[in-house]
């Protein structure tokens, strides 16, 4: 069967329901009303963590208004799962209601998983490594290519590699990304260090001083610069070497430089032409 495209805006994926308003293609069924306790979420939600506060400002929204825009369900053997509007089932949970309105439709696991995604990427609910682990997700489960996820998702090619990259961050630093202490441009900031005990030791840094990206871009390179071998300094020609080699030089007219170490060392003599190279072997013999 062929794959629907997805990348059409969320209005296309979940449509703002009017009442008498007919419905049709794939939401040909039309919104519901569903018992709450007859829907369990679906378990390849991207999303993992619920900020409590906008959880509360969407519980009050409902007590006023009531959930304005349905969630969508596919039906299992013995309840309806969730695929998208997982924060609306919560909240309409806590306020209390019984039913909620639902669109029920038919989704593979694939299908399923890409419709949430799609969701909460485009509603911009996702915390940057859950947005990072969503593209993951994609460029695995879908064989989608870092191109075409882009496009899907209405962003540059570079914006999404930028997000994926996070998922090479240590896990604290991860954790801090999600909690909120620290943000993507701390992150990719981070990503400039290769050892991760510099990482750990700066993280604790920029969350106790609540450092911003452009302080913390200043300290990666601080530190760069402080694990860098530091160059050693050639030992000074003796007075000796100078002057037989500015002596050559006169004889030659051409550069030489004389380059002593302990059992030895090199002269080195610069020819600009095989002509040039002639006329020093000539002086030379």
């Amino acid at each position: 069967m062929k794959r629907k495209a997805l990348g059409r805006g969320i209005e296309a994926l979940i449509p703002s329901f009017k009442e008498d308003t007919p419905v049709v293609g794939e939401y040909a069924t039309g919104p519901v009303e569903l018992l709450i306790d007859e829907i369990v979420p679906n378990p390849l939600q991207p999303r993992k963590y619920f900020n409590d506060a906008h959880l509360e400002e969407l519980e009050n929204s409902i007590r006023e208004h009531g959930v304005i825009q349905p969630i969508i369900v596919q039906k299992g053997l013995k309840s309806y799962e969730l695929i998208v509007g997982e924060r609306r089932w919560r909240a309409s949970k806590k306020v209390g209601l019984k039913k909620i309105p639902a669109v029920v439709r038919e989704a593979t696991d694939t299908e399923s998983l890409e419709l949430a995604l799609i969701e909460n990427l485009n509603r911009q609910d996702l915390n940057p490594i859950e947005e990072a682990d969503g593209y993951a997700r994609l460029a695995k489960d879908f064989k989608l290519t870092q191109e075409k996820i882009a496009q899907r998702m209405g962003k540059s090619r570079e914006s999404v590699a930028n997000a994926m990259r996070l998922l090479k961050l240590p896990r604290k630093v991860k954790e801090d990304i999600i909690g909120g202490r620290l943000t993507m441009g701390h992150g990719r900031a981070l990503l400039g260090l290769k050892n991760e005990k510099d990482v750990e030791v700066l993280r604790k840094k920029i969350v106790i001083q609540t450092l911003n990206v452009r302080e913390t871009e200043a300290l990666v390179n601080k530190t760069h610069q402080n694990t860098e071998s530091p160059v050693r300094e050639k030992p000074k020609k003796n007075i000796f070497i100078k002057k037989l080699e500015t002596e050559l030089e006169r004889k030659l007219g051409t550069k030489v430089k004389i380059d002593p170490n302990i059992k030895g060392g090199k002269v080195i003599i610069n020819y600009y032409s095989e002509d040039d190279l002639e006329r020093i072997r000539r002086l030379i013999n």
